[in-house]
């Protein structure tokens, strides 16, 4: 499954493509950011080896749960420690949702 997250700006740059509802715009978050070349997740349709598989580490975990283990992975894990600063909080909260809510 391929999704589009960017279209081409008239300058040729990219562009966020619109998206229609909170989980889409979490998936977007979740192609901008990456997420999908490291982690396993069917509702995004990536399955990247390198993080766990989200359907599983996400089970019986908060969105506090998963919103901290974005922002202040644990030392001992591969995910990437910056994503604090790098994600704005507004698109925080559409990556978690999406996280979260994902069927």
């Amino acid at each position: 499954m391929t999704i589009a997250a960017f279209a081409g700006g008239a300058d040729g740059t990219a562009t966020t493509a619109p998206s229609p509802g909170p989980a889409r715009d979490g998936l977007a978050v979740w192609i901008e950011q990456g997420c999908g070349s490291c982690h396993t997740f069917a509702p995004a349709g990536s399955t990247a080896p390198i993080g766990p598989d989200l359907e599983v580490a996400r089970v019986g975990m908060s969105r506090e749960d998963v919103t901290r283990a974005i922002v202040a992975p644990p030392a001992n894990g591969p995910m990437p420690e910056d994503f604090a600063t790098r994600i704005s909080p507004p698109d925080l909260e559409r990556l978690v949702d999406f996280v979260v809510g994902a069927e």
